[in-house]
């Protein structure tokens, strides 16, 4: 792959002497190289992007719409990308399996300054680098807040999707195997798809402020440099929806626990910090405000909307590609443990966003609480 990669760059870019590619691991959707160069007696380091096979073209000319927008708006810890020698944004690759070719994009961005310290497995970083992913999602957020996406590209919200959710994940129950993960996925069925059943859609969906989001605000796609985020990168799952549904999705990473005591737990302390500093940055930059009441108010609900996307993303990718049972059983139990830590401490976790006394009317009808009427008509 890298001797294929070294061709192409060579027919493609101007770049100079290529000294090595190295694979990137971390990543999931596409894949990742980080490459190395000489040109003019100068090392460069750039970042190479193998869009996963089924990309659809129009999906990569969004995010890189989206990096330029961010460029200009003087978002400088976004990535730039390298355009090729026809100028170009981005490169074709035609791959030949037997009698069947097949498109593959590639792009390439400048490399971020700092250090890759986390990911979303392992996220729990300092409190000045947790504070600081706040202030920068509110940035990000007024950066874009006025780009309306491209002609030719749109994606349903992710609260949409949730109602797609149920008959894909029986199906994908009924027809289950024999790994651990299918097990353990058989064993909580009932229980996750209880999980579903608790969002039940409102008009205010469409009442709060929409945006492009990030859409995956976690750790592992940020750099920091002396407490501070110096690098914001992976549009991947960037979308039109709701801004408080991106804020939800970086609490549900930044602040959980994966691992030992305390497994599923998200910390209310670290919830604190990095809200408040999001709503801080906010309130004193132009674009947008802090979230209001009614973002607060879902807040909670979004957070559980983002652990479900997770658990669809695990089971969507273990049984279309048949990966390792152990590693994704993890991931599945993590989401369970979570659920399990929303449903005892709705009411710690409403009064810490909310940051006033708990309203027990509110809490009866959080989407958290079962709904055990309609597990029934499935199982």
């Amino acid at each position: 792959m890298h001797e294929n990669l070294h061709k192409f760059l060579l027919n493609f870019y101007d770049l100079g002497h290529i000294n090595y590619i190295r694979k990137n691991h971390r990543g999931y959707r596409n894949e990742t190289y980080k490459i190395e160069t000489r040109k003019d007696n100068k090392k460069n380091h750039y970042i190479l992007r193998y869009y996963r096979k089924g990309t659809l073209e129009e999906r990569i000319k969004f995010e890189i719409a989206l990096m330029h927008e961010l460029i200009q708006q003087g978002f400088d810890i976004s990535p730039h990308v390298i355009l090729t020698k026809n100028h170009t944004a981005y490169a074709k690759l035609t791959e030949k399996t037997g009698n069947l070719t097949e498109d593959r994009y590639i792009t390439i961005c400048s490399y971020l300054p700092g250090e890759d310290k986390y990911n979303w497995i392992y996220p729990l970083c300092t409190h000045a680098e947790l504070r600081d992913a706040g202030k920068v999602l509110a940035y990000y957020h007024s950066a874009i807040c006025e780009w309306r996406g491209i002609d030719g590209w749109m994606s349903q919200r992710y609260i949409d999707k949730v109602f797609f959710m149920p008959d894909q994940w029986l199906s994908f129950a009924k027809n289950a195997g024999t790994s651990s993960f299918d097990q353990y996925f058989l064993d909580q069925f009932e229980f996750l798809y209880s999980m579903l059943c608790k969002i039940q859609f409102k008009n205010s969906y469409n009442e709060m402020p929409h945006l492009v989001i990030h859409g995956d605000y976690h750790p592992g796609n940020v750099k920091f440099q002396d407490g501070k985020v110096s690098g914001l990168f992976d549009f991947d799952w960037s979308n039109a929806d709701l801004r408080c549904f991106d804020v939800a999705i970086a609490l549900f990473y930044f602040c959980s626990v994966w691992n030992g005591i305390g497994a599923g737990n998200l910390l209310l302390d670290r919830i604190e910090s990095f809200l408040g500093a999001y709503q801080e940055a906010a309130e004193n930059i132009s674009g947008i405000e802090s979230l209001n009441k009614m973002e607060l108010e879902h807040l909670p609900e979004m957070i559980h909307l983002s652990n479900l996307s997770l658990i669809d993303w695990v089971l969507g990718r273990f049984y279309t590609n048949d990966h390792a049972p152990d590693e994704y059983k993890d991931y599945l139990l993590h989401s369970v443990q979570v659920g399990q830590w929303m449903e005892r401490s709705w009411d710690q976790l409403y009064k810490c966003i909310l940051g006033q006394e708990f309203n027990l009317t509110s809490f009866k009808n959080s989407p958290l609480q079962p709904n055990k009427s309609n597990i029934d008509q499935v199982l």
